[in-house]
């Protein structure tokens, strides 16, 4: 990507090559939410912090700039840093990622979501992108989040939930899998809604692959977002720790039937630790499926949807909408 590459619409001046490998290593060697790694390129920026990083004989004067203090656990972390480190890796995910034309934000970027740094120390040092990122920071947004086997009536009320004047000028969000957030996104699609979506693995390719299209839709009318550079291999604490970006980027987040243990619940939990409002929408007493959404409705205090219109009563500003 050139320094005045066009990427989803908007021009980037002064992107540096450098910058963009150094944020690809660190999104390589660093697992999502490392406080030292953030600290340290806090502190650095990200090429300087790097270059720390892999030259050992610089450590322990960073860890005392950095902690004021030198630990051996924290000498420990920059050595498995530094081993992590990958080259060869490094230019291949760039190569892929001007090649797609995937764009990568940073916590200084006017586009960077204000939202995430609601995570604290465990926001993301970067964000990869296709489509207009912007779009995740002009509207209210709404995940919806849910299982990945639902019933008739869950992929229903996912439908009715993003068809409805209650969700007019909401940016709808989730997480690209199948089941319920697929519905969301299509509904997203077919009623003119902004559409928003968080990936687990690198952007030049979709997991799961059969929502390939689906994603280059949204990249067109939304964005679609990242934690991992391109070629990041999916592991499954990736999806884990991607449910918190989703908790972060919405306003509310609505569970739409989901497992006693799932990602969605997950999500809903990260949403809860961070103040936003939740909504449910279960099912029937005994069914899995309904489970862990009657957990969080016990103990978090979200809502039980009484109708889709509800929804209206999780976003600042838009109160819900009844006959």
């Amino acid at each position: 990507m050139g320094s005045q590459a066009p990427v989803g619409g908007v021009v980037w001046h002064g992107a540096d090559m450098n910058d963009d490998s150094s944020r690809i290593a660190w999104g390589m060697i660093a697992h999502p939410g490392d406080v030292l790694a953030r600290d340290v390129c806090e502190l650095f920026g990200p090429a300087e912090a790097l270059a720390r990083v892999l030259a050992p004989r610089s450590h322990a004067a960073t860890l005392s700039l950095v902690r004021g203090e030198v630990t051996g656990g924290d000498r420990k972390h920059l050595g498995t840093l530094q081993e992590r480190y990958d080259a060869d890796g490094v230019s291949a995910s760039l190569l892929q990622q001007v090649r797609a034309g995937i764009g990568v934000l940073h916590p200084s970027h006017p586009a960077w979501p204000a939202r995430l740094a609601d995570l604290g120390d465990a926001a993301p040092l970067a964000l990869w992108f296709r489509g207009n990122p912007e779009a995740a920071t002009t509207l209210p947004v709404l995940a919806v989040v849910g299982s990945r086997r639902p019933s008739g009536a869950g992929l229903g009320n996912a439908t009715s939930i993003v068809a409805g004047t209650w969700s007019e000028g909401v940016a709808i969000l989730s997480g690209g899998a199948a089941g319920i957030d697929t519905v969301a996104h299509q509904a997203s699609l077919i009623h003119q809604r902004v559409p928003l979506c968080v990936l687990a693995g690198g952007l030049e390719s979709v997991y799961p692959s059969e929502n390939t299209a689906l994603m280059s839709q949204i990249e067109e009318r939304g964005a679609i977002f990242s934690e991992a550079p391109c070629g990041m291999r999916i592991r499954p604490e990736r999806f884990l720790a991607r449910n918190r970006l989703i908790a972060a980027l919405s306003d509310g987040v609505v569970v739409v039937e989901a497992a006693y243990r799932s990602g969605a619940i997950n999500t809903a939990h990260h949403a809860a630790g961070l103040g936003r409002q939740i909504g449910v929408v279960p099912g029937r007493w005994g069914d899995p499926a309904a489970r862990g959404c009657f957990r969080i409705a016990r103990d978090v205090g979200a809502m039980v949807l009484t109708e889709a219109a509800d929804v209206g009563f999780l976003l600042p500003g838009m109160p819900g909408v009844h006959a």
